[in-house]
């Protein structure tokens, strides 16, 4: 038996009160924002903490919140019932007031040692701790294997990557270093999530999350996840290591489709065939299909051809914006050409491409955001996504916004979901940023060309006809009812 047998650990995504405007998305995404039908990602970095605990042989309980609809009372009666010694509590920035709760309820409630986790407890650890007298501490970063030093008893001034309180003074050890091997972390710990509360209408179901890499080696602004938590060098895991999580979640799971959802999956291209020809090795492309992220500098045809082979039926790039000139705001390194060549590949290979743009960027102009129109209107994915720019604490634009003072409400942390504009452009105001949103959304989904190609695949099979459908529902309750 081990000698953590004993120890109990809970490790929780908070109540999000959205106050009846949707759901709360924080665990597992890059940008925290609220939305209005119910699609929550897997938070695969909690099963992740929650793998490493385990095989420490540390009981452990992970309760998703938000994915079980659960009240704050409801949360605080759970983990009295767990009776923990130690509880983790994921945060963000425009819940950290709302986690803040949580955490002292909890603290009341249980005893036990309570924790932060996430980008914004990373960025303001001392401030935390300074303010909230129940905290025990802040794990900054990556988090799993700080959270197994703590649990399993190391002394707290020897944990890297921990923030903690020695009687009234508030210590900050060094940073952690990145986890190096991959290959050593076991898999999630999947058995402890509900995976139906995780499925989108885009993929085919049931399906599963997997993380070949992390980490992103580019330097764009408004980007959180590479400045704070992940680091800005691509570690990966082994192609064997990846498929051999595959094989698990098709055996145990009956999962029928694979979301890879690291920062860049398609971008180094001996690795991305060295992935594909191990599934093709293995015989998965006949089991399952799978998505990616790549990245729009990377338009060579001859990987995307082997991604298709292999069972790749979906890639979302970051296009972000039109404009050139805003593209160098943002320190986004792409050639607007080579997106063009992406989406060609993309297409000849018979993979769905999916880009995602931004708007009110600093300095941004009504033009600006007409080229970024425009060109979304000639690329033709099959998708695109278009969100507010966030310029979250941690971020190089968040710093350039508090010198620069194009912030509209610098420390107003709820505000910060996505729901809003949260940079002064200066030539935009509010009200026109809003409705230039939902025209971007609009002028791209309600084009003739798109509905004949959508109304096509939906007659193609049945599930085309789910999904094809689920997706008309959500654009229509998300975007028609406005006015």
């Amino acid at each position: 038996m081990s000698k953590h047998a004993k120890t109990k650990a809970l490790i929780i995504n908070p109540v999000w009160d959205t106050r009846g405007n949707g759901t709360g998305c924080r665990s597992n995404t890059r940008w925290p924002h609220i939305r209005k039908d119910k699609y929550l990602l897997f938070p695969i970095y909690l099963a992740y903490a929650a793998a490493v605990l385990e095989r420490e042989g540390v009981r452990v309980k992970v309760v998703d919140a938000v994915a079980e609809e659960l009240g704050l009372r409801q949360l605080v009666k759970q983990a009295k019932a767990e009776a923990p010694e130690y509880c983790f509590i994921e945060s963000s920035t425009p819940t950290i007031d709302q986690d803040l709760k949580s955490s002292m309820s909890i603290k009341e409630a249980t005893g036990s040692r309570v924790f932060l986790i996430g980008a914004h407890p990373t960025v303001f650890h001392r401030e935390l701790m300074k303010e909230n007298p129940w905290l025990d501490g802040v794990v900054r970063g990556e988090f799993e294997l700080t959270m197994r030093d703590i649990v399993c008893g190391l002394e707290y001034p020897l944990i890297a990557g921990l923030t903690y309180r020695d009687g009234t003074e508030v210590n900050a050890n060094p940073d952690r270093s990145p986890i190096e091997n991959l290959d050593d972390m076991p898999f999630p710990a999947w058995h402890q999530f509900v995976l139906k509360k995780y499925e989108s209408h885009l993929y085919v179901r049931p399906s599963a999350m997997v993380i070949p890499t992390r980490g992103c080696p580019f330097q764009c602004t408004y980007c959180l996840w590479p400045q704070v938590l992940y680091g800005h060098r691509q570690r990966r895991r082994s192609p064997g290591n990846v498929c051999d999580e595959i094989e698990m979640l098709i055996g145990l799971y009956g999962v029928k489709h694979i979301r890879f959802d690291d920062d860049t999956f398609a971008l180094n291209k001996q690795y991305v065939i060295g992935c594909c020809d191990e599934m093709i090795k293995r015989g998965l492309h006949r089991k399952i299909t799978w998505n990616c992220f790549g990245h729009i500098t990377q338009p060579d045809h001859e990987m995307y051809e082997r991604m298709s082979e292999a069972g790749c039926t979906k890639i979302a790039v970051g296009v972000e914006s039109g404009s050139e000139r805003i593209l160098k705001v943002i320190n986004k390194p792409i050639d607007l050409e080579k997106a063009r060549q992406v989406v060609r590949s993309c297409r000849r290979a018979g993979i769905e491409i999916y880009c995602d743009f931004m708007i009110g960027f600093p300095y941004e102009t009504e033009q600006d955001i007409r080229k970024s129109m425009d060109l979304a209107i000639e690329l033709d994915p099959d998708y695109i996504q278009v969100s507010y720019a966030v310029p979250y604490p941690g971020t190089k634009m968040h710093s350039d916004g508090v010198r620069e003072k194009f912030l509209k409400y610098p420390a107003d942390w709820e505000r910060y979901s996505s729901c809003e504009t949260m940079i002064d452009t200066g030539t935009i105001d509010a009200k026109r940023l809003e409705q230039m949103y939902v025209e971007f959304w609009r002028r791209f989904y309600l084009r003739p060309a798109f509905i004949m190609r959508n109304a096509k695949k939906a007659l193609s099979s049945a599930d085309n006809m789910k999904k094809v459908s689920r997706g008309a529902v959500s654009f229509f309750n998300r975007f028609m009812r406005r006015q």
